[in-house]
């Protein structure tokens, strides 16, 4: 797409905000394995005013100050924080920190709360998508449906951990996970993954009138339960066991005795086991309608429609907002550099050779 907007002033106002020019890091030289975290990153549980949400990987690097601890963190601190901390190779932690920016953030003054509303995250300038932000907590462009350890939005808590959710995918668990040094099933494995997604969507279909399982939310719901066995494992071990994931999804703190993959986890890396979950849990991209009867949703335009992957980039375009596009100054660039971002990554799939940039409605 071209890009001719004028070079923007390194200080810029609108609606009385100060822009910040948003700068991608470099990839981290230090890529092997490390203890995490360090001495300089202590648990300290949040206190009442900080913000929290639906993902625990965010959580657990606010909680150690790998992020700022309350969780009010720039697209910067955030890939640099995935580097560091999990060793997110740069393009894959990056397009994360992008899709939360451009969605759920503010992109012009490069502020995101990874839960809910903030005051120190004010509207776009102008209110060009509401009146808020939300954070990545509110429904609908990021979080979603079917989620392994948070309720739907339509009928509970989205945003808090579930014990009674997490307690039913350790069903699978027991049924599916390999032994560990207790001679029980408490190693996940991919067939572990595969029966907790098919009972979270099940589940949730049944339950949930408004149920919403499109291509952007199946994609980060196999990204997301793909990290247990690829970011979330002992990279000492390469095992994701129960005392580990619990630690992580329960208490959102780094295990002890912990350490970070070996090299860094690449889209690619965690796109074998997302292709691994789509090919055994047969769910189109779709949702419930009226009668609450799945359908899946229309195909996109080709050549979007040449994977899943692509299908998954053109959807989450679609419902990031389209005012965005015409912004000026500081704010397109930061806008263009975000959604370049997540081009990056997507072109990898086949298909995936012409950028998007954001169409959806604004306001929701």
């Amino acid at each position: 797409m071209p890009r001719d907007d004028p070079s923007p002033t390194t200080t810029e106002i609108q609606d009385g905000q100060t822009g910040t020019l948003i700068v991608m890091p470099a990839q981290a030289t230090e890529t092997g394995l490390k203890q995490i975290p360090d001495a300089a990153h202590p648990f300290i549980a949040p206190g009442p005013d900080d913000q929290r949400g639906p993902c625990p990987a965010m959580n657990t690097l606010a909680n150690h100050g790998y992020i700022p601890r309350n969780g009010i963190a720039s697209f910067e601190e955030i890939t640099l924080a995935l580097m560091e901390a999990f060793n997110l190779e740069l393009i894959f932690g990056a397009n994360m920190a992008a899709n939360n920016m451009l969605t759920r953030g503010n992109p012009f003054i490069d502020k995101l709360s990874i839960g809910g509303v903030s005051s120190l995250v004010p509207p776009l300038p102008g209110q060009i998508d509401g009146p808020e932000t939300g954070g990545i907590a509110k429904h609908g462009r990021f979080e979603g449906d079917a989620s392994l350890t948070r309720a739907d939005a339509f009928i509970g808590d989205n945003r808090d951990f579930q014990d009674i959710l997490y307690d039913l995918d350790l069903l699978q668990l027991g049924k599916f996970g390999d032994n560990g040094p207790d001679g029980n099933n408490t190693v996940f494995n991919v067939a572990t993954l595969i029966g907790m997604k098919k009972q979270n969507i099940a589940m949730d279909q049944a339950a949930n009138p408004e149920f919403q399982f499109a291509a952007r939310r199946m994609n980060a719901a196999y990204g997301e339960a793909a990290f247990i066995l690829n970011v979330f494992a002992n990279g000492t071990t390469k095992e994701a066991t129960l005392p580990i994931i619990g630690s992580f999804f329960r208490n959102q703190t780094f295990p002890a005795n912990w350490f970070r993959a070996a090299s860094p986890v690449t889209g690619a890396i965690n796109g074998v086991t997302v292709n691994e979950l789509l090919a055994a849990v047969p769910v189109l991209p779709g949702r419930n309608n009226a009668q609450g009867v799945f359908v899946a949703d229309p195909a996109p335009p080709p050549p979007f429609n040449s994977s899943f992957g692509c299908f998954a980039y053109f959807d989450q375009l679609a419902n990031t907002p389209g005012v965005l596009v015409n912004t000026t100054g500081i704010f397109k660039k930061n806008v263009d550099l975000l959604a370049g971002i997540e081009f990056s990554l997507a072109s990898a799939n086949p298909g995936c050779d012409q950028e998007v940039l954001p169409f959806g409605p604004a306001g929701v």
